[in-house]
């Protein structure tokens, strides 16, 4: 089955030319979801020549801006474009009320059905999405508000030996070792690096990680590759944050805007 990540946007709070905030689509078998919707998350996806009407189903990890203010604009748009088919909203407590309330304020109509499915837990691994082609848990992260991470598993069509796909998406955190239960041998765990690690300090406290601290989570994790998102503008040329992160766990990659990537099932390697 294919197993396709594309992503939309790999900056942190302040957008650049050249890294948009966070947003990506998982691709399992055929069955697109979106993670995150920072502002400037639909133009990302028409130049990634990805279908907006597509996505169906939408992940949001928090509700700090960078991860959260493109989705009311998205939801409109796929109005606009005539979109009949349901859209479910996976996302923290309090997701509803935000765009509720903008589109009552703004006059907006939406004519598809619109779920939600709000988390509201702090403890413990907790599925929120299970569908034919794959099951999605979330687990509570640590971060200035309620924020989760999210492990995407496979579900394979038929009989198989080797262990079913898995990713995982963890974005924002403050570097806490609770989460390596739930990342666990992932062959794919895309982990914020918002600072290198001369600038640990304020990564403790602005609740982030250092490019070091990344990689030493999915080393002591055991996934099979580490791919770093969540950049500081402050870094022109992000080599450094690749460099602390290999030191640490050397199957490493630098997200970059419209890079498409893809787990393979054979020998279980991922491929970009």
């Amino acid at each position: 089955m294919n197993f396709l990540i594309t992503i939309l946007g790999s900056g942190a709070a302040l957008p650049t030319g050249h890294r948009r905030c966070s947003a990506q689509v998982v691709n399992v078998g055929g069955f697109k979801m979106l993670l995150d919707c920072a502002e400037g998350t639909q133009d990302n996806i028409r130049r990634c020549h990805i279908k907006l009407q597509a996505l169906g189903t939408i992940l949001i990890s928090h509700l700090h801006g960078d991860h959260f203010f493109g989705l009311p604009g998205l939801l409109s748009t796929m109005h606009l474009c005539g979109r009949t088919e349901p859209v479910t909203v996976i996302a923290p407590k309090g997701a509803k009320q935000v765009i509720e309330t903008t589109f009552e304020l703004t006059g907006n109509h939406i004519g598809y059905p619109l779920e939600f499915i709000e988390m509201d837990f702090s403890e413990g691994l907790h599925r929120v999405f299970e569908g034919k082609r794959c099951t999605v848990d979330a687990f509570p992260i640590v971060h200035s508000v309620p924020t989760y991470g999210f492990r995407i598993t496979e579900v394979p069509r038929g009989i198989s030996t080797s262990a079913p796909l898995s990713y995982a998406y963890c974005c924002d955190t403050a570097y806490t070792e609770d989460i390596i239960p739930y990342i666990q041998g992932v062959d794919l765990l895309c982990l914020e690096c918002t600072f290198a690690n001369e600038l640990e300090t304020l990564a403790t406290e602005r609740q982030h990680l250092t490019a070091g601290q990344a990689g030493r989570l999915a080393a002591l994790a055991g996934v099979k590759q580490l791919l770093l998102t969540h950049i500081s503008a402050r870094y022109k040329e992000p080599q450094i944050l690749l460099d602390q992160a290999t030191a640490e766990f050397p199957n490493t990659l630098l997200a970059e805007d419209t890079l498409v990537l893809e787990i393979k099932s054979e020998r279980q390697k991922l491929k970009g």
